[in-house]
């Protein structure tokens, strides 16, 4: 394993192993809520993950077995009143775009507390695993703020709109089991294990072809490049390699090329 950057900004590191690189929230004092100068480090790191075409999947986590408490709360009185709350969102919009815009598919290990910031970025993975311990809310109605409109939309997304406003409007709490009801996350496991299967997962991930992953993401979030990506992948040494494969009788052994 080898460690890209360190540190960043003192709370946010990023490691690489193999074809698999993990981003890791990290603030022990505040259960790794986010600040801004962590939000601001994210897009950098991502492209530095995926530099080079190695990395096949990137996995989001948090330090200390706990996701993300959300933003910062402490920041807020410089950073999120008023007009201020601008550069605050565009930092913190950037950052979920960096993770959406992904060349490779994003996963969320989810331990412990993910609330309010940290829901937001879970929904920017393609794929949300969660430890038996985890739990969710989407609380800004607790301090009054606005949650990102961007955010309010992936996650009416992903779970619909009537479940998304139910987490709204009464900013409840819900465990690991109803998350996995109501498709908030893909797959719940026993704690002790949620590393174990996450690196599974992500293996099964890096074992496929990049070009038709890559493809199959900008589909799913109808981007305009789909139609392109997907025809390029019949023009591929991977498309080849995959058929000769097949005929072999043997595992692949993908190039993204």
């Amino acid at each position: 394993m080898i460690e890209i950057g360190g540190v960043a900004n003192g709370r946010v590191h990023l490691s690489v192993d193999g074809p698999v690189a993990t981003l890791v929230l990290e603030d022990p004092v505040r259960r790794n809520a986010m600040g801004s100068d962590m939000y601001a480090s994210i897009p950098d790191l991502v492209a530095d993950a995926v530099a080079g075409g190695a990395v096949r999947v990137l996995v989001v986590r948090g330090a200390n077995r706990t996701f993300c408490a959300g933003s910062n709360i402490a920041e807020f009185a410089d950073r999120r009143l008023g007009d201020a709350h601008r550069g605050y969102d565009r930092i913190e919009h950037e950052a979920a775009a960096a993770l959406e815009a992904s060349p490779v598919p994003v996963v969320a290990a989810i331990h412990g507390v993910c609330m309010g910031g940290g829901v937001s970025l879970a929904l920017c993975a393609d794929l949300r695993y969660a430890a038996d311990d985890a739990v969710f809310a989407v609380p800004p109605g607790r301090l009054g703020v606005g949650y990102p409109v961007d955010a309010t939309a992936r996650l009416a997304e992903v779970v619909g709109r009537a479940t998304a406003a139910e987490l709204l409007l009464t900013a409840r709490r819900i465990d690991a089991a109803e998350a996995l009801r109501i498709g908030l996350v893909h797959e719940v496991v026993p704690a002790d294990n949620l590393d174990r299967v996450v690196a599974e997962r992500c293996a099964d991930v890096a074992a496929l072809a990049p070009l038709t992953l890559r493809a199959a993401r900008a589909a799913l979030a109808g981007r305009p490049d789909a139609v392109e990506l997907a025809a390029a992948c019949f023009h591929s040494d991977d498309l080849r390699e995959g058929l000769a494969a097949f005929e072999a009788g043997r595992r692949p052994e993908f190039r993204g090329r």
